[in-house]
């Protein structure tokens, strides 16, 4: 399975433990895939409709008046590389229970996650930017990559950076890597 199929499908699997914690109320922000992040360094490849012709699409399951959010992105430089964006907005149950079940998702879904480090919440913007969650995880027994999340009151979302060349635990700076997640929390939460 691609690199970048694998890294998706796990972020996928990460809605379903957000389900049950959605709420029926109106969103303040909905949640967009534009096309391109970090800089224009990755180049949107699939947005929510082409994943769910792929079958990763969860929208049915969904509570009515949420609606999940999903997107694969390929490095412009490294189409081996790929950010996968997983979402939901809408109205969300308690942040904290969800933040926490959408790792336990990760964690449980395809591409073998193993939790390589603890979590760690960071603001890379301040007290007054997102609190970013991060881990470092390995997939498949051979690569390394970060997770980084935030949930709050109308949103949430799982961002994977995965690159099947980072071998090491030590390759992966997870600081850095919540920092570039605050800045497509800023790209993709747009006001309703």
């Amino acid at each position: 399975m691609p690199a970048a199929a694998v890294a998706l499908g796990v972020a996928a699997a990460v809605i379903a433990a957000v389900l049950l914690l959605v709420r029926k109320d109106d969103a303040a922000v909905t949640l967009v895939t534009p096309p391109t992040l970090v800089g224009g360094a990755y180049r949107l490849d699939a947005g929510t409709r082409e994943l769910e012709k792929e079958g990763l699409g969860v929208q049915g399951g969904m509570p009515e008046g949420a609606v999940s959010v999903l997107g694969r992105y390929q490095r412009v430089a490294d189409h081996a590389v790929t950010l996968s964006l997983s979402g939901a907005y809408g109205g969300i149950g308690e942040p904290d229970a969800v933040l926490d079940g959408m790792f336990k998702g990760f964690e449980n879904g395809p591409g073998k996650p193993s939790v390589a480090g603890e979590r760690r919440t960071f603001t890379p913007e301040g007290p007054d930017g997102p609190a970013i969650t991060c881990e470092l995880v390995k997939m498949y027994d051979r690569a390394y990559a970060p997770a980084c999340a935030w949930a709050e009151a109308s949103d949430a979302m799982l961002v994977i950076d995965f690159d099947p060349g980072r071998r090491s635990a030590d390759s992966v700076d997870l600081a850095a890597f919540a920092k570039t997640t605050a800045g497509i929390y800023r790209d993709v939460r747009k006001p309703t």
